[in-house]
């Protein structure tokens, strides 16, 4: 796995932004899809983007890589943070493909899966995939070895946490369909996880989702 280092995550987010503005307003002739990641560390990337007076290409789809089972004006929100970047960025409603959090669990993951197979069954390419890397060694919203066993044969399933919020989540299927994935994670207390990604990357769950990806890399802030 290829690891980019950044002295700081202003840089960090700074390449991150160059990148999305460029993969998002590149012309295509067939559906693509890019898949961003909730958390903290890519918000700044998302508000560099949105600034930056930016339209998306027509055939342009943004999906999430997980979603918090809570209203979107919350501040656990995945989908509310975002919603600036793809105002202004112009995709539409329809080239949305996020989670609804006003279903139930189980109903809301069916129909993330749903979406995202009916996607990929029109010719949709999947071109780029960002994931966040917890320091617990998650990624999306796959916390065990078992979350990624589950997800065998399906894009999206749910995950129900003992604490909440309740999360619908992408799979390690969906991820090898991917064709770039860039682990974005920042800070001293993640460098354990990022070595264990690295080198051991069957003992945790971030390094077992992608262990099918065609590309994997990490952007790593110290």
């Amino acid at each position: 796995m290829n690891v980019e280092r950044f002295p700081n995550q202003e840089q960090l987010s700074t390449a991150l932004a160059e990148l999305l503005a460029t993969e998002v307003c590149r012309e295509s002739d067939a559906p693509r899809l890019v898949m961003l990641a909730g958390g903290k560390t890519p918000l700044a990337a998302y508000k560099i983007v949105a600034d930056g007076g930016h339209t998306a290409d027509a055939d342009l789809h943004l999906c999430l890589s997980d979603e918090r089972l809570v209203p979107t004006d919350s501040p656990e929100s995945n989908t509310g943070h975002l919603t600036a970047l793809v105002y202004e960025l112009n995709v539409t409603q329809e080239r949305r493909i996020f989670p609804d959090t006003h279903r139930l669990l189980p109903d809301a993951a069916q129909t993330y899966h749903n979406e995202l197979a009916t996607f990929l069954a029109r010719g949709g390419q999947v071109t780029l995939g960002l994931l966040g890397l917890g320091a617990d060694g998650h990624t999306a919203s796959l916390f065990s070895l078992d979350d990624i066993e589950r997800g065998h044969g399906r894009y999206a399933i749910p995950v129900q946490r003992e604490n909440g919020p309740h999360r619908i989540s992408v799979t390690a299927d969906f991820l090898a369909l991917t064709e770039r994935l860039i682990f974005v994670a920042a800070g001293a207390e993640k460098q354990a996880m990022l070595w264990r990604l690295c080198h051991e990357p069957e003992t945790i769950p971030a390094g077992a989702a992608v262990a099918r990806a065609p590309r994997v890399e990490c952007w790593f802030a110290e």
